[in-house]
């Protein structure tokens, strides 16, 4: 069985070597004429500045090939690979079009033994579009990072734009141009000379177009920052009626930013005047902030939410003892009224803290002699409270000498510190 396998092994190489020795005898020695054809042969393409001159552009991606058809002995055919051939397309002069265009070919360079007369008549084909260039604006996609206590402006680039151009399709896809990198720890002005990349409207890189300038020198500023005050600015008169019990302001500062000459000018920030005389109750209004030139909010807040706290005044009606000042020694003097009820109005904290005694209301006596008169009290209120009215509004004052009695013409000296008789009659 063993010596059966191995006598059919040796009859599979003899064979085999029979095959091989054979080829090579008709390809040496008779070599026969065969025909082959050539595929993924390369062409070179000449005066490609034709294809600028029509305002055209080659598309990228193309792998431009022909397949040649040779003749020859088959030691030589057979031999044939696309290395062995160079061909060139040569545009000069042709008229170009947008899309496919077949171009003649010329194979400068074959093997001698064989005839390539079959692929004369063989063309190329590339792929044109129409040539754009366009001018578009360069944004910023560089991050900078400040150090603790500064702040970052803003970049700016020079140029501030750029030229794209290449073929149409390509072209007509790049909505700017970015300007890409980071920056940390900043904590002064720099510049930085970067590259452009061009993208489209979903941020995606663009390939295939050329850009002009390609680098750009990006500058950025760099402020310290500083933490003051947002203050209220009130204007106009608090309607009739009402107290302004107080104002405030969310948030209650502002983190700003600039060159140190302007941050040391700037104590606070003032809100946009708020006109009192249109405020009719307690309300939030948002104030515009009165930034300085020069000056920047750092976190962009350019507005604050005023609060305005009023209250409506109310009535109250308070009791007062009248006193007498100023009369003459030896005098007394009798009133129609001991007392006057006073209306006073005010915010309603100020009137609960309303008083007889923190009111005043006196009758001046001082540089009258003996006889009857008609006279208003003066009334002294605390400060925020309004006099609305009193009654009575009159007081009849009877001065007389105090010797004299009430009837019979004698009595006493009233004392102006005691309690006034009111009709002879003691209160």
């Amino acid at each position: 069985m063993a010596k059966q396998k191995g006598s059919d092994l040796f009859l599979k190489i003899a064979s085999l070597i029979l095959s091989f020795s054979l080829w090579i005898y008709i390809i040496n020695v008779e070599n026969p004429i065969k025909t082959m054809k050539v595929y993924n042969v390369p062409v070179r393409l000449e005066n490609l500045e034709n294809i600028e001159e029509q305002n055209l552009a080659l598309l990228p991606n193309q792998d431009i090939m022909v397949t040649l058809q040779v003749t020859g002995p088959a030691s030589e055919v057979y031999r044939s690979v696309a290395s062995n051939f160079r061909v060139i397309a040569d545009l000069d002069d042709l008229a170009l079009k947008a899309g496919p265009n077949e171009i003649p070919i010329e194979i400068t360079s074959y093997p001698s033994d064989l005839d390539i007369t079959p692929s004369s008549n063989v063309k190329a084909v590339i792929y044109l579009d129409d040539y754009l260039e366009r001018e578009v604006n360069i944004v910023s996609q560089y991050e900078t990072i400040p150090e603790d206590g500064f702040f970052v402006s803003g970049v700016s680039f020079n140029p501030g734009r750029a030229i794209v151009k290449g073929p149409a399709q390509y072209v007509n896809r790049v909505t700017a141009l970015a300007a890409r990198g980071k920056k940390e720890g900043l904590n002064q002005n720099f510049k930085e000379i970067i590259s452009l990349v061009a993208i489209d409207e979903n941020q995606n890189q663009v390939d295939h177009v050329v850009v002009t300038p390609l680098y750009v020198e990006i500058t950025a500023e760099v402020f310290e920052t500083k933490s003051v005050p947002i203050v209220v600015d009130t204007g106009g008169e608090i309607s009739e009626g009402y107290e302004l019990i107080g104002t405030s302001v969310a948030p209650a500062e502002l983190l700003i930013a600039g060159p140190e000459s302007l941050l040391d000018q700037v104590s606070e920030i003032l809100t946009e005047e708020v006109d009192l005389s249109k405020i009719k109750e307690s309300t939030d209004v948002i104030m515009n902030l009165v930034i300085p030139q020069g000056v920047i909010s750092v976190n962009g807040g350019t507005t604050a939410t005023v609060s305005v706290e009023l209250e409506a005044y109310e009535t109250k009606t308070i009791s007062k003892k009248l006193t007498t000042i100023g009369l003459k020694d030896g005098l007394m003097a009798e009133l129609s009224s001991n007392s006057i009820n006073i209306i006073v109005s005010g915010a309603q904290s100020a009137l609960e803290e309303v008083t007889e005694e923190s009111i005043t209301a006196d009758l001046d006596l001082s540089g009258l002699d003996v006889g009857e008169y008609e006279l208003s009290p003066n009334i002294v209120l605390p400060v925020g409270i309004l006099q609305v009215s009193y009654t009575p509004n009159v007081i009849s004052v009877n001065i007389r000498n105090a010797a004299e009695t009430p009837g019979n013409g004698t009595g006493q000296n009233q004392n102006p510190d005691e309690e006034t008789p009111t009709n002879g009659n003691a209160p």
